[in-house]
């Protein structure tokens, strides 16, 4: 049987098929040449190029920008970061409990006790407060967690707390239960302290005896006196001889006495106002007394100083 012309040519050589947007990119060109506007122009193309992704099931850039950002936000918060923060961020030191930053204390207090003694004293302060009991049990194990203390330092702060009449003992040990102890407001405390004749040093916070504060602060104000007393003195033969040319004899050291130990710049003016007064240097220091009645203790500097260039200006001759 032979084959048509039309069969051979179905058979042999497939048909072109036309594409199927044809007539749509057709459509679509000729509505944008009628378009006068750039923008209109624009939109046109906008919309086929939606459309043809439509029915092609094309994704979007946006769509495959959203994909990619999932995966790798996956990757990268999940491993980089937390390997970024191990590296760069510092290990960070647990804070401490609000008792080891709670240190204000009132005046008494905080001029009696260390800072381990503080820590310690405000915690057992702050438990017996809130649970409205004046003496509780307080454990080695408690007070180390609360307070940051090595066994030893708190063992110490214990002892020096009770010498300073902060706190009192009441009873024993009971193992791990601890000491119970009585924690003194600071109103007794400080009423305790008075009653004992307790004085604490605010500086070192160590307890020293009431005599012998108060025999060590006379007997530095004694010697600070007599030191004084001497090194006035001296000055004083020295400024005497300088001016008047005369040396320090019985009588002028019995009227020094007299005339209660006043200072070499007080001597010294006194000498220099008398001796330009009367124009003669060779003068007893007796004869300046009521010069030296009239002088103020402690004399300005300037005064002094302007005093001492009329001397040089107008020295007085033997």
């Amino acid at each position: 049987m032979k084959k048509t012309k039309e069969d051979a040519t179905s058979a042999g050589t497939p048909k072109k098929k036309n594409p199927e947007n044809k007539g749509r990119l057709s459509s679509m060109l000729e509505s944008m040449q009628k378009r006068s506007s750039p923008v209109n122009a624009h939109k046109v193309a906008t919309k086929y190029f939606d459309d043809f992704k439509k029915d092609r099931s094309i994704t979007s850039t946006k769509e495959i920008k959203k994909v990619a950002t999932a995966v790798d936000t996956g990757v990268s918060t999940a491993v980089s970061s937390p390997v970024t923060t191990a590296v760069d961020q510092k290990p960070k030191k647990p804070s401490p409990s609000k008792s080891q930053n709670k240190i204000s204390q009132p005046k008494i207090l905080e001029d009696s006790h260390t800072l381990s003694e503080a820590k310690v004293y405000l915690f057992m302060k702050e438990e017996t407060s809130r649970k409205k009991s004046p003496q509780l049990r307080f454990g080695l194990k408690e007070l180390k967690e609360k307070t940051g203390l090595s066994d030893k330092t708190i063992r110490n702060a214990i002892h020096s707390l009770e010498e300073k009449l902060s706190i009192k003992v009441v009873e024993p040990s009971l193992g791990v239960y601890g000491r119970k102890i009585r924690v003194f407001e600071s109103e007794e405390i400080s009423i305790n302290r008075k009653k004992a004749g307790l004085v604490i040093d605010s500086t070192t916070k160590r307890i020293i005896d009431g005599a012998t504060a108060v025999s060590s602060a006379v007997d530095s104000a004694v010697t600070t006196a007599v030191d004084n007393k001497q090194k006035y003195k001296t000055e004083v033969i020295e400024l005497y001889k300088k001016y008047t040319g005369n040396n320090w004899d019985e009588k002028a050291e019995k009227f020094y006495r007299s005339i209660n130990n006043p200072k070499p710049e007080t001597v010294e003016a006194a000498l220099i106002l008398g001796i330009l007064k009367d124009g003669k240097r060779n003068k007893h220091i007796s004869e300046f007394k009521e010069l030296l009645k009239g002088m103020k203790d402690s004399l300005p500097r300037t005064y002094m100083d302007h005093l001492k260039v009329i001397w040089k200006e107008r020295k007085v001759k033997t």
